[in-house]
């Protein structure tokens, strides 16, 4: 059986899915990925076929639009480049897929994927590494409330804050079908032939939907249907990975400093907010290594000259890495975060915006991260303090050391591949 995998995304939603091929693949499915062409060499080095979008992603993630995007923007800024990116690929993905048995995709791509696989009269499976489906356990992270309004209230004020978690999914649903149904509906009749909506056909069982997460991290909420799936975190191993000399030698000569990288999120000005996280692992007293995290959207950080022991990566494996320091300090996002659980460290996180306040709030209410710094909030001091309270906190990161363990219990790219496999006959 031959599977196409389409995801789009920076790195943080290409390496687990990257993980689910591999896992498909050693299961005995020709596999193939479909993401931009930068990911060509790590698809490449985990032995899976790979298929380019012919998309200019200087044209559809410049600089300063990425900039604009991840810095805290709106949930209509980013239907905006949603827009852009449907009209790109919408032809890509149709070509691509002929003569495909089964097709996977991401929470970006499952619109076209799902018109693609009714055209080819095939299967489609949905991922995700973060929840976007209506519950009353926790808010849309799409909007201005606070992802801490929970339901952890009894009687009437629960109830309360249970219905208003559950309407906040409405707005964002709406506005999807406002931004996104259109364009979606002119791929379906000018590229695919198809009627401009999909007719539905009452009775027939849902496709499952694969959660890319755990549920020690985040429970499953009753609300969800029996289709969506949280199989735990899919983890993509580099076992054969060597070190530089100069980054061994660094590790190696004192304590286990500080991991700070804040992935494909691009700073206004990165020597700044390098020249900060210096300044706060100086004075919280710890080395660090700080990824610059170059990119098609521009970098996070910028390498610096620095009487203070930093050394600087521009990119390095977490599962490597990570269980070789003593703290991380990062963005939020889903696959960092499940990297650094996966290492039982604390963890301190920046977030700007979307899922990562939702990963930043389970990392405190679980107790092993400080309380979450905001980036519009960053500082010096702030980051100072948390840094300090995450290294010295035994308490904390005992917490983190249970979680650790609880984490290895699961194998998620397992559990995937079993469902998929329970579910390859399904048929539309």
């Amino acid at each position: 059986m031959r599977i196409n995998l389409l995801i789009v995304g920076t790195r943080g939603d290409v390496q687990p899915a990257l993980a689910l091929g591999v896992g498909l693949k050693r299961a005995g499915f020709e596999v193939q990925l479909v993401a931009f062409e930068e990911f060509r060499s790590l698809v490449g080095a985990c032995g899976l076929n790979f298929a380019p979008l012919n998309v200019n992603i200087q044209e559809l993630l410049n600089p300063r639009a990425g900039k604009k995007v991840f810095s805290g923007t709106t949930f209509f800024e980013l239907m905006k480049l949603f827009q852009k990116m449907y009209a790109m690929i919408s032809t890509d993905f149709w070509q691509v897929c002929q003569g495909s048995d089964l097709l996977i995709s991401n929470a970006a791509t499952a619109m076209v994927v799902d018109a693609v696989a009714e055209k080819l009269q095939i299967p489609h499976i949905e991922t995700s590494v973060f929840p976007g489906w209506p519950t009353r356990a926790f808010p849309s992270f799409f909007g201005p409330w606070s992802p801490n309004l929970g339901t952890q209230s009894s009687g009437l004020a629960g109830q309360l804050k249970g219905a208003i978690n559950w309407f906040s999914y409405k707005p964002v649903n709406w506005a999807v079908s406002l931004w996104l149904h259109p364009i979606i509906e002119r791929c379906r009749r000018n590229i695919l032939e198809l009627p401009g909506r999909k007719s539905e056909q009452p009775g027939r069982k849902p496709a499952p939907i694969l959660a890319g997460f755990s549920k020690y991290v985040l429970p499953c909420p009753p609300e969800w249907g029996e289709n969506i799936h949280v199989t735990g975190y899919w983890y993509l191993d580099t076992p054969g990975f060597r070190p530089q000399p100069a980054l061994q030698a660094f590790l190696d000569a004192g304590t286990p400093p500080v991991y700070v990288g804040f992935g494909s999120m691009p700073s206004q000005n990165p020597g700044q907010v390098t020249d900060m996280v210096i300044q706060a692992l100086a004075m919280a007293g710890q080395r660090g290594i700080i990824l610059t995290g170059q990119g098609v959207l521009g970098c996070g950080m910028a390498q610096r000259s620095s009487p203070h022991p930093v050394y600087f990566v521009d990119s390095i494996p977490h599962d490597w890495l990570l269980p070789r320091t003593a703290a991380v300090v990062h963005h939020g996002g889903a696959g960092t975060t499940a990297a650094g659980i996966r290492a039982g460290i604390p963890s301190i996180l920046i977030p700007i915006g979307a899922d990562q306040r939702l990963w930043a709030y389970r990392v405190e209410v679980l107790g092993i991260g400080p309380v979450p710094i905001p980036r519009s909030r960053l500082t010096a001091e702030r980051l100072a303090n948390a840094i300090t309270q995450a290294v010295t906190d035994q308490a904390m990161r005992q917490r983190a050391t249970t979680l650790r363990e609880k984490i290895s219990s699961e194998d998620g790219v397992g559990e995937a591949v079993r469902i998929i496999c329970r579910n390859v006959t399904y048929s539309r």
